[in-house]
């Protein structure tokens, strides 16, 4: 790993172009994108540790153990009005790679409609056809046997695909007994397989990919796929197990706000990292904003109740989260399945 005994204050001295909080899903692909330019230099400040060789996060067969551990920040709902006031557990990483070291490993993608609906508000370049080609960048997909797609409805089409990515993907080669009804089942309640749902149609009853590496049977997060292959490079400083506090705004040259750096907690001690361009926060859903908000950017009623100086007013910061559900079906089955075997914490849920 690139700078395995950097310090905080070391880390401090560097002179960084862009500085990026989190080095979770989006700020290792951004790190690795920005290091391809020697000329530009780039520092990464992740809360949580490196674990990249915990068998935990690595080893698939294991996924859902990191859930409710040091890797993972445990957040939970507000309480639920149509789940009678349950909080619902949030899981979301505090390791490098962040949730996609924690995550099921399902690689998966939206419907051409979601996309196209962001361009449809202004964002030119976010529709499907602009965006598809960036999909298929970022993925190696493993096809499957004509023996696989026939069994486990796994049909694809390569188009849709990508060949030279850094996220290797692929079909599992084992599922459980109950898998070889289900499409039958599905299609007799006219919930029809969908052959092809990377195409920009995810409707209907489909056999997904996942992030795994076919090679070494290992998971793939944008740790192992945009940091490690890229972690000699000069130009990437990596600083984990340090918590940002805040973001350093100061007015510019033309009396506007700019941010200039971070301040951070390493090791009990705060520091300041300074900013050369740009700080580009990569914290995730949940603490993106509220950096923000702590930084004096976001509605003047929440700030103010808060007792932070607003700098910069945009009452959407915080607001307008969505998040999809999620629903797994159990069952009996009679036959022993040595896939739940295999997984303590599926076996745990199933109990």
């Amino acid at each position: 790993m690139a700078n395995p005994s950097i310090s905080a204050l070391e880390f401090c001295q560097r002179k960084f172009d862009y500085l990026i909080v989190g080095g979770g899903t989006a700020g290792l692909v951004v790190a690795a994108r920005l290091t391809e330019r020697p000329d530009i230099t780039v520092g990464v400040l992740e809360a949580g540790p490196a674990a990249v060789d915990d068998p935990i996060i690595k080893v698939p067969g294991r996924f859902g153990e990191s859930l409710g551990t040091e890797y993972d920040w445990q957040f939970e709902t507000v309480p639920q009005p149509g789940l009678n006031g349950r909080r619902i557990p949030w899981n979301r990483g505090r390791v490098l790679g962040g949730t996609s070291a924690l995550n099921f490993m399902t690689w998966n993608r939206g419907n051409r409609q979601d996309y196209d609906a962001w361009e449809e508000l202004g964002n030119t370049g976010w529709g499907w056809d602009s965006l598809l080609p960036f999909f298929k960048k970022s993925e190696t997909f493993d096809e499957p046997s004509a023996e696989h797609q026939s069994r486990h409805h796994t049909q694809f089409k390569s188009e849709f695909h990508g060949s030279n990515g850094p996220v290797r993907t692929v079909h599992s080669k084992e599922y459980s007994m109950p898998h070889q009804y289900w499409h039958a089942t599905l299609d007799r309640l006219s919930t029809r397989t969908n052959t092809s749902h990377f195409s920009g149609s995810n409707l209907g009853a489909f056999t997904t990919l996942t992030s795994v590496d076919p090679d070494t049977r290992t998971r793939c997060s944008s740790a192992t796929a945009y940091y490690l292959p890229n972690s000699s490079r000069e130009n990437l400083v990596l600083l984990t197990e340090a918590t940002v506090l805040e973001i350093n705004i100061e007015k510019d040259g033309r009396d506007e706000w700019a941010a200039k750096g971070v301040k951070f907690i390493h090791a009990g001690q705060a520091f300041v990292a300074h900013a050369g361009c740009e700080v580009i926060l990569c914290a995730g859903s949940v603490q993106s904003p509220q950096l923000l908000e702590l930084s004096g950017v976001g509605s003047p009623d929440v700030l103010e109740a808060a007792g932070i100086p607003l700098k910069v007013c945009n009452p959407n910061v915080g607001e307008n989260l969505q998040d999809h559900m999620s629903k797994t079906l159990h069952s009996m089955q009679r036959q022993h399945s040595s896939l739940c075997a295999f997984s303590p914490w599926l076996r745990g849920v199933l109990r």
